[in-house]
């Protein structure tokens, strides 16, 4: 019997001054699954991520994350499962790198309470798996925005969470490091037993990493299938009014999308 990291049960939602996002959005994340998001700007691709990170809360439906209501955990409860990668990360105080990757262990620790050297091996480790060790001392606004988003994703993992929302979190890195987190998280993933949702608009990522992605268009649910049955050159046409060539990957046999 599977096992369902998320539920997402006849959800609505809706902004104040928008048309109506989600109409009765069903969909079931299993355990350990690589899940991607997909769909044109406006899809609702956010806003989704954030009602499943307990930030955002929908008109109607449920939301379980591992059986119980997303909105009855308090936001501590939700920090221990929920490791969370927003699009946009901005720092007000010039904070070090270490000092930001140990703020991911604040879910694990009461208010004034000192740091422990599990909370610092934990953090090493974080910024040792995202290559961020190196300039741990550094303050967070002297570095490059490739270097900011490795160092958001040591703070992530540092809160040691069952699950990795990630909102097109490979934005600004370049190929090499693009490649290496993705490495790492398919490592994590078989290592610590982690659900992976990936909000992206490369269809190629989404291809090669994902075991099923959904696809949305202005929040109507088209598919949410395997890469081979939702990239199909009738529904990218379809949705992205493009269209494609599809050929199988030279290496994985996955789909090759090319505009």
């Amino acid at each position: 019997m599977a096992i369902f990291t998320y539920e997402i049960k006849n959800l609505y939602f809706q902004y104040p001054t928008s048309a109506p996002l989600f109409k009765g959005l069903s969909i079931k994340i299993k355990e350990k699954e690589w899940f991607g998001i997909i769909g044109p700007n406006g899809s609702g691709k956010t806003t989704l991520l954030k009602i499943m990170a307990g930030l955002l809360m929908p008109q109607k439906g449920t939301v379980l994350l591992f059986n119980n209501n997303i909105f009855s955990l308090t936001p501590k409860e939700r920090a221990k499962i929920i490791g969370y990668f927003p699009q946009e990360n901005f720092f007000i105080f010039d904070f070090t790198v270490k000092e930001i990757v140990l703020m991911g262990r604040n879910p694990y620790r009461k208010r004034f309470s000192f740091i422990t050297k599990k909370d610092m091996e934990i953090v090493e480790r974080a910024m040792e798996l995202t290559g961020t060790i190196e300039f741990k001392d550094k303050k967070i606004n002297e570095l490059s925005t490739g270097e900011k988003q490795r160092v958001i994703l040591a703070r992530i993992l540092a809160q040691e969470p069952q699950v990795l929302l990630l909102d097109e979190f490979t934005t600004h890195l370049d190929i090499a490091y693009q490649i290496e987190l993705i490495n790492l998280l398919k490592r994590l993933r078989e290592a610590k037993n982690l659900t992976i949702v990936f909000l992206t608009h490369d269809l190629n990522l989404a291809s090669l990493t994902c075991d099923r992605i959904l696809l949305l268009a202005k929040g109507e649910f088209v598919g949410c299938d395997t890469p081979e049955r939702i990239l199909r050159e009738d529904l990218i046409e379809k949705v992205y009014k493009v269209k494609p060539i599809i050929k199988p990957h030279p290496l994985t046999n996955r789909p090759l999308i090319i505009f």
